[in-house]
């Protein structure tokens, strides 16, 4: 194959090195002259020839090359004065581009050399066609492309494109697709013999194409018609969007997501909001009044973790369970709690803070059965804004369980509607509707503990003070208020300390029905029905008249092995702070020697 001789000069030294002359007892530097501006040789499939090299040096020169095995020059070195090297191909095609580095050295005068081979064009085999997304709104515009099997092919023609209903969403002859209508249309891309198709759905509201993949908020913001906005620190979403099922949303560190007036992200997916760090969910700003986080479908779930969501509260009405800790809820004003339930999956809520919230921390509607264990959280003045709403306000869960674990509640220690925790199933719900409320600490609350309904109940291990703040005591003020009517609420009792309520445990049922809830507070016969009782008792009371337990139903309650709030644990002393059977004929018997020792 004859070579080519590439003709030109490039000098590796400066001007002046060339103009300025050397004395006889001056050494001469170390010099490569290139003949020509040999930096780059590009062999292309119609030009792969082999190619030569010129240069003169002023002392002894050798080459070296990166390690390959489709390019070689020879010679490797020379003597001082004139030489030339050939570059040779050792594989004249290539399927992608690619590049190698050669290096001349003369002492101590280096010059570079880029060897480039293009890649050999193929016929394409098949084609694609490549859409950012595959659901777009009305009115959105977007551009399409074809993609060549295998990659690097050359087209046999122009591309031409089709839309099959072009009243839903047509395409132009650029591949420029634009959404009408509500409906799905399907794009064919032909390029002589070789045909692509791609299904698009036009709807009301952004929805990701449910193929499987996470979407950050800055792939949303990417999107056209998303919604979201990348902003400095974060991102502001100013439209409805949905993540289908199949896909995830995911948060990350640092960011800030403001979101607009009552605009909703709704999840179908699932949720990956844990950053590493922390992260934060807000309105736009002091006039906006978001729409609730939304999960639900069949698929979802996920996690979210160390995010503050500020005026922004969540609903989970999924299927799949959802686990939420180490999260702040703050500033919820508007209609809903910080976390509203609706769903069949188990929520779970640990290590939050609930902050002076306007209505609950958590509630749950009449008629929605959701498993839930709320652990280890702080609530803190929640409620303030809500008529009679307590700050953990759920239902029981059906055949599941409901459990309420190591909590801190404080209420605002002043005349409000604001209780503690409640646990209802005012709608009858059917199931084994277990609950189990233990180890929290409630404080300055209008109430610390209500149930109602039919529910199996454990209260256990709870710190119970001052829950007190209600202007009537026939309204409010119970550490413990048990409410059941039709009878099958059966609630078990022990080791909680009661004290500084208007009354310690109001336990209401029918009394001229004959049913109501079936108490235990201590049972010292073994069996089924044994339990240590363990309660504490003080300062319980009103109007002057001290009122531990008050058994305002036709049921027997047991009562023993409980420490009550008198000086010497006997039955006269007391019978002074139980009312029961004794004061009024037609209420139940409290049973509650022996007290505790």
């Amino acid at each position: 194959m004859k070579t080519k001789l590439l003709r030109f000069s490039v000098f590796m030294w400066s001007l002046l090195a060339l103009i300025t002359g050397c004395s006889d007892d001056e050494k001469i530097p170390d010099q490569i002259i290139l003949s020509g501006d040999v930096s780059e040789i590009i062999f292309t499939p119609d030009d792969a020839t082999s190619r030569d090299v010129s240069f003169s040096t002023t002392t002894l020169w050798s080459v070296s090359l990166d390690e390959n095995d489709w390019v070689e020059i020879t010679p490797k070195s020379g003597p001082a004065g004139a030489a030339v090297i050939t570059v040779k191909l050792l594989q004249t095609e290539s399927s992608v581009d690619r590049e190698v580095k050669a290096t001349i050295s003369a002492g101590t005068a280096i010059a570079s050399l880029r060897i480039i081979q293009k890649a050999t064009p193929v016929e394409a085999q098949s084609i694609r066609i490549v859409a950012p997304q595959k659901r777009l709104t009305i009115e959105q515009i977007m551009s399409l492309s074809v993609e060549a099997e295998p990659a690097g092919a050359i087209l046999p023609e122009k591309v031409i494109w089709n839309s099959s209903d072009p009243a839903v969403l047509s395409v132009d002859d650029k591949g420029v697709v634009t959404a009408h209508v509500i409906g799905t249309a399907v794009v064919t891309a032909q390029s002589g013999n070789l045909k692509a198709e791609c299904e698009l759905e036009v709807t009301d509201v952004f929805t990701t194409d449910g193929e499987g993949r996470k979407y950050t908020f800055a792939d949303l913001s990417k999107l056209e018609s998303s919604g979201v906005q990348a902003v400095e620190g974060g991102y502001t979403v100013t439209a409805n969007f949905i993540i289908a099922e199949e896909d995830t949303l995911s948060i990350e560190d640092g960011e800030k997501i403001r979101i607009c007036h009552d605009i909703q992200i709704k999840i179908l997916g699932k949720v990956d909001f844990t950053p590493e760090n922390s992260a934060e969910i807000l309105p736009y700003d002091n006039n906006s009044v978001p729409a609730p986080l939304y999960f639900t479908g069949e698929v979802g779930g996920g996690e979210i973790r160390n995010v503050t969501f500020t005026a922004c509260p969540i609903r989970f009405f999924g299927s799949i369970p959802l686990t939420i800790e180490k999260c702040t809820f703050k500033g919820i004003t508007d209609s809903y709690a910080a976390i509203n339930l609706g769903g069949s999956g188990l929520m779970t809520v640990s290590e939050c803070d609930f902050l002076e919230n306007g209505y609950p921390a958590i509630m749950g509607g009449a008629n929605m059965t959701t498993p839930l264990l709320f652990k280890n959280n702080y609530i803190y003045k929640n409620s303030n804004n809500a008529r009679n709403r307590p700050q953990i306000n759920v239902t029981v869960a059906g055949d599941d369980k409901v459990e309420i674990i190591g909590n801190t509640v404080i209420g605002p220690g002043e005349i409000t509607t604001n209780g503690g925790i409640a646990v209802n199933n005012m709608l009858s719900i059917a199931g084994s509707n277990k609950v189990l409320i233990e180890g929290n600490k409630v404080s300055d609350c209008r109430y610390g503990i209500t149930t109602n309904g039919v529910m199996d109940i454990r209260i256990i291990n709870n710190i119970l003070e001052n829950n007190k703040w209600d202007s009537n005591p026939m309204n409010g003020g119970s550490g413990v208020s048990i409410y059941n009517t039709g009878g099958g609420q059966k609630i078990y009792m022990s080791g909680n300390t009661i004290t500084g309520h208007l009354w310690g445990i109001t336990n209401i049922g029918n009394v001229s029905g004959g049913t109501g809830p079936s108490l235990n507070l201590g049972n010292l016969t073994q069996g089924n029905d044994y339990n240590p009782g363990g309660n504490i008792f003080r300062n319980n009371g009103n109007n002057g008249v001290l009122y531990d337990l008050y058994n305002n139903s036709p049921m027997t309650v047991y009562a023993q092995g409980n420490t009550w709030n008198v000086a010497v644990q006997n039955e006269q002393n007391i019978e002074q702070v139980i009312f029961h059977q004794v004061d009024n004929s037609q209420l139940g018997k409290v049973i509650f020697m022996p007290a505790a020792e």
